[in-house]
C-alpha cells in the first residue's frame, strides 16, 4: 500500500480524492474504513492538525454531495466524519504530540468512553433499543428456518446488553488500526523501520493495568442496567486495549527471538479461523505483560547472557 500513502502525500488534491473514494467505498465495506481512517492520520502526522482538518472537510463536502446525487441522502458523509475522521484526527493529534503510541491509544478509549455515553444520551434505554434492532435483524432467520422463534428470542435477549460495548470497541479497534496503518505509511516513507520498533515496544501505562482490576471485575459481575451497564461497556474497551498490547507482544517476543515470518502469518490465520479464542488469549497476554513487562524481561536476560537466549 506503499503506491497510496504516496499519492496522498503528493499534495491536497490527492489526499481529498483518496479520502472522498475510500469513505464511500466504506459505506458499503466496512474495512477500507482503515484505509480512510489511515490517510487523515498520514496527513495529520506528516502535515500536522490544520492539514489534517482541512482534508477531512473537504473530504466530507465531496462525499457528502456525492452521497445527495447518488444515495439521495447526506448521512453516511457526515456519520464517516464523526465516527471515523475526527477520531483519527484526535489520536494522530496526540501521537504527533507525544511520539508515543501508548499514548494516542489510552487517548482512544476516552473517545470510546464518550461514544458509549454519547448514545446513553440519546437513547436511555439502551438494551430496549438493541433489542428491537436485533429482532428486525434476526427475523429472516426464522423466516429461513435457521433459528427457531424461543433460539432467536434467547439470543436477542442474551445479546442486546453487550451490543452499545461491543459497537465501541469495534470502533476503537477500527481507529487504532487505521492509527497503526498511518504510522506505518509515514514510516515507509521517511524513517523506514521506525514502525517496527515502536509497534514491538509498545505497552501501556501501568497505571492503565490498575484502573482495569476493578473495572473488569465490577464490568462483568454487574446487573446489565443503569451504572452496570457503562462499567461493563468500560470492561470491553479494556479488552479490545489490552488486545492491541498483546499483538504487540506477540510480534516483539517473535522479533526478540528471531522467529519466522511463518509465525505471524499463523497468528494471524487462527485470528480469522478463532477469532473469539485468539482475542482472549491475546487479551491475556497483553494484560499479563502490562504487569510484568516480559519482553524488557527477555532483553535484560539475554544482555545478562552475552547474547544467548539459552
Amino acid at each position: 500500500m506503499r503506491w497510496l500513502a504516496s499519492y496522498v502525500m503528493q499534495g491536497r488534491l490527492q489526499a481529498v480524492l483518496a479520502v472522498t473514494l475510500l469513505a464511500m467505498l466504506s459505506w458499503s465495506m466496512s474495512l477500507i474504513g482503515i484505509l480512510n481512517a489511515a490517510v487523515i492520520g498520514l496527513v495529520t502526522l506528516r502535515k500536522g492538525p490544520r492539514e489534517g482538518l482541512v482534508i477531512a472537510g473537504l473530504g466530507l463536502l465531496g462525499s457528502a454531495l456525492i452521497g445527495q446525487l447518488v444515495l439521495g441522502d447526506m448521512a453516511p458523509a457526515f456519520a464517516t466524519f464523526a465516527l471515523v475522521w475526527a477520531p483519527i484526527l484526535f489520536v494522530a493529534l496526540v501521537l504527533r504530540a507525544t511520539c508515543s503510541l501508548a499514548a494516542a491509544l489510552q487517548s482512544g478509549l476516552l473517545l470510546g468512553v464518550a461514544v458509549v455515553l454519547a448514545y446513553f444520551a440519546a437513547m436511555p434505554d439502551m438494551v430496549a433499543g438493541w433489542r428491537e434492532i436485533l429482532g428486525t435483524f434476526s427475523k429472516p432467520l426464522v423466516d429461513a428456518g435457521l433459528l427457531t422463534s424461543i433460539q432467536r428470542t434467547e439470543l436477542v435477549e442474551t445479546m442486546a446488553p453487550w451490543m452499545t460495548g461491543i459497537l465501541a470497541a469495534g470502533l476503537y479497534l477500527q481507529l487504532v488500526a487505521g492509527l497503526l496503518v498511518a504510522r506505518w505509511w509515514q514510516a515507509i516513507l521517511y524513517n523506514p523501520g521506525g514502525f517496527r520498533e515502536e509497534f514491538h515496544n509498545l505497552r501501556l501505562h501501568r497505571l492503565l493495568a490498575y484502573i482495569a482490576v476493578p473495572v473488569l471485575v465490577l464490568g462483568f459481575n454487574a446487573e446489565m442496567s443503569g451504572a452496570g451497564l457503562l462499567i461493563n461497556y468500560a470492561a470491553v474497551l479494556l479488552l479490545a486495549a489490552y488486545f492491541v498490547q498483546g499483538l504487540a507482544f506477540v510480534h516483539g517476543m517473535l522479533a526478540l527471538v528471531g522467529a519466522k515470518r511463518g509465525w505471524l502469518i499463523a497468528l494471524y490465520a487462527l485470528l480469522i479461523v478463532a477469532l473469539p479464542n485468539m482475542f482472549g488469549l491475546l487479551f491475556a497476554a497483553g494484560y499479563a505483560d502490562a504487569w510484568f513487562d516480559f519482553r524488557a524481561r527477555f532483553q535484560a536476560r539475554k544482555k545478562a547472557g552475552g547474547g544467548s537466549t539459552d
